[in-house]
């Protein structure tokens, strides 16, 4: 996808991808900042959150950072930053700017913080991402195992990104970049019914295959309990 593209994709997605993250039932943040503070990485002067879509790290991580700089290509995902998130002591910055343009930018900063960035698929952008900070974080889901839809889905294309901080730690390993690594693991628990799972899959099988499906799933049970394991990783260089 190209850059201008990417861009006008998130901007038309923006609230959607608000509405997820308002969603969550995740700490992930509050349990990274507390992670962070553990390591000593904050309290800190100057924090750069890149890629920060619609903010979900601010709140949990705006006490411990002198000035917070949200930076992301998407207008519209800044745009709703400014509209929901508080800032009383004045310090968070909202920044447009591409991948490019930051990373061409002559400017180094104290730490520099991504969450499931999908613009860094490559050996020479990650460097250039560590060689802009004196410490480099980056947060990614690299496991979600789920026991009632997972088994039958057939569009697998997502489950590439999972593997990326396996690259990104190899690649670290290859130019003797010292990292470590944190995991966070989660269970969410949901009660699924029959109906449910027959839309869940109507376009991607016969009414025949689904009822199937349902009673190799649900047996003579109106609903089961769909449990999702979720890993993410958190790496430090």
């Amino acid at each position: 996808m190209e850059e201008e593209e990417a861009m006008l994709f998130w901007d038309e997605f923006a609230q959607e991808y608000a509405q997820i993250q308002r969603e969550s039932q995740l700490k992930i943040a509050e349990e990274v900042a507390a992670f962070l503070v553990e390591q000593k990485v904050f309290p800190i002067s100057a924090f750069v959150d890149f890629a920060a879509g619609t903010g979900r790290y601010i709140s949990a991580f705006y006490p411990y950072v002198d000035e917070y700089y949200a930076i992301d290509f998407s207008k519209e995902m800044l745009k709703i930053i400014e509209e929901t998130t508080e800032d009383p002591m004045n310090k968070l910055h909202l920044v447009q700017q591409s991948q490019k343009d930051f990373l061409s930018a002559d400017q180094h900063w104290p730490c520099i913080f991504m969450a499931m960035n999908p613009a860094v698929r490559d050996k020479e952008a990650l460097l250039q991402f560590q060689k802009k900070a004196h410490q480099l974080i980056i947060l990614r889901m690299i496991a979600e195992e789920e026991n009632v839809f997972q088994p039958y889905e057939k569009n697998l294309s997502a489950k590439n990104d999972l593997n990326l901080n396996t690259w990104y730690k190899k690649w670290f390993s290859e130019e003797a970049i010292d990292w470590q690594s944190r995991q966070f693991e989660y269970i969410l628990k949901e009660e699924i019914d029959q109906e449910i799972f027959h839309l869940y899959f109507e376009e991607e099988y016969s009414l025949e295959q689904r009822q199937q499906m349902v009673q190799h799933v649900f047996g003579e049970a109106l609903t089961v309990e769909s449990q999702t394991k979720i890993t993410f990783e958190l790496l430090l260089a």
